[in-house]
């Protein structure tokens, strides 16, 4: 197997974020991530939510095109991430001339796979009276920073022994790209206040290995998004040790199992499991933004409400990192997904992994 450099398209026209380029003359099997190939080669592609990458361009000739690549006999497995994956790929298609032969090559969902230690990192915290928290994302908003900070304000009010930790460059707003958020921000300028608070320490990007240090030395991971394709900070938690709190939105209610390795935030969500406001309103109106407004806040309560149980149960927090630590082992270790992936591109080069039709007909 031999990684090579690609061209990333989309730099030139953003509606080519769905294609790569990469010199591959040489290869029997080309295996790629969301992205779909040019050229003559056989190929599978592993996706996380959209295949073809062309979101509200279905009605393209962009989409056509490569809606046939994957159709075609070139490709040979579409594989998604997670059930969720699985889910909005079904929803993209279904009324789509190719919804037949596209879910006949559909596999069943097979996780991404990282490195998990052998002994788990995490230093045993048992003994500690403050709760370290861990909230990791870019895209601030979209991936629930608002609801950290309103726990935040209000574990601070209360006086609860919590530590609030946020990796985060801070990109927000329609402007920056992040398709949740409106351009005006200051409906959250409030809450982001509360980034000064005495309770909370704004670490900015930190390179991986600093990041790794701060979670060895944490007990808790926070993902309350409120869109996420799958939830990456989740299962690299657990590699560390970490139990995770997450909205039960996407792919996040396959990844934690509340109560063992975690706990799940309500958030209302759409047959997908989209969250259910996500595109119900004009993202610049004054009702999204209070929308908006009143989720992070209901969110951030339930959050807060979490984080003091395990504040004071620490017993139980240090089995929940225990069975998190034994999830990411045995659910994502790249000992366990990579002879699956491998066993897979092997019997694609033979032949097409095809759904026999009636499997394939439920699925779309």
């Amino acid at each position: 197997m031999i990684t090579r450099r690609w061209l990333p398209l989309h730099k030139a026209w953003m509606p080519l974020e769905v294609a790569l380029v990469t010199p591959t003359h040489d290869a029997d099997l080309k295996a790629t991530f969301n992205r779909i190939t040019l050229g003559p080669r056989t190929i599978v592609i592993t996706f996380e939510s959209h295949i073809p990458r062309q979101f509200k361009r279905e009605n393209s000739a962009a989409f056509r095109f490569f809606s046939k690549r994957l159709a075609g006999p070139r490709c040979r497995a579409i594989i998604p991430i997670s059930d969720f994956a699985r889910r909005q790929f079904m929803k993209q298609h279904e009324d789509g001339p190719l919804a037949e032969a596209l879910s006949a090559k559909l596999t069943d969902p097979i996780p991404p796979s990282i490195p998990v230690a052998k002994v788990k990192p995490r230093e045993n915290r048992g003994q500690e009276n403050n709760l370290r928290c861990v909230f990791v994302g870019g895209h601030f908003i979209r991936k629930g920073g608002l609801a950290v900070l309103h726990a935040a304000r209000e574990a601070h009010r209360r006086g609860d022994p919590i530590e609030f930790h946020i990796v985060s460059d801070l990109t927000m707003g329609a402007r920056a790209g992040v398709w949740t958020d409106p351009s005006d921000l200051g409906f959250a300028a409030d809450l982001l206040e509360a980034l000064s608070l005495p309770n909370v320490a704004h670490h900015g990007k930190l390179p991986n290995s600093d990041l790794l240090a701060l979670l060895t030395t944490s007990d808790v991971s926070m993902l309350p998004t409120l869109s996420d394709t799958y939830g990456y900070s989740v299962i690299e938690s657990f590699a560390m040790g970490l139990p995770a709190i997450g909205t039960a939105c996407c792919a996040l209610p396959e990844l934690i199992a509340p109560g063992r390795t975690g706990e799940l935030l309500e958030l209302p969500v759409n047959s997908v499991g989209v969250w259910a406001e996500l595109w119900s309103h004009n993202h610049e109106s004054e009702a999204y933004r209070r929308v908006l407004l009143d989720t992070v806040t209901d969110v951030g309560d339930q959050l807060l409400v979490k984080l003091r149980a395990l504040a004071t149960d620490r017993d139980r927090l240090e089995a929940m990192s225990d069975a998190a630590g034994a999830e990411a082992k045995s659910r994502f270790a790249s000992a366990v997904r990579d002879p699956q992936l491998e066993d897979l591109y092997l019997r694609a080069l033979k032949a097409p992994l095809e759904r026999p039709k009636e499997a394939s007909a439920k699925v779309l």
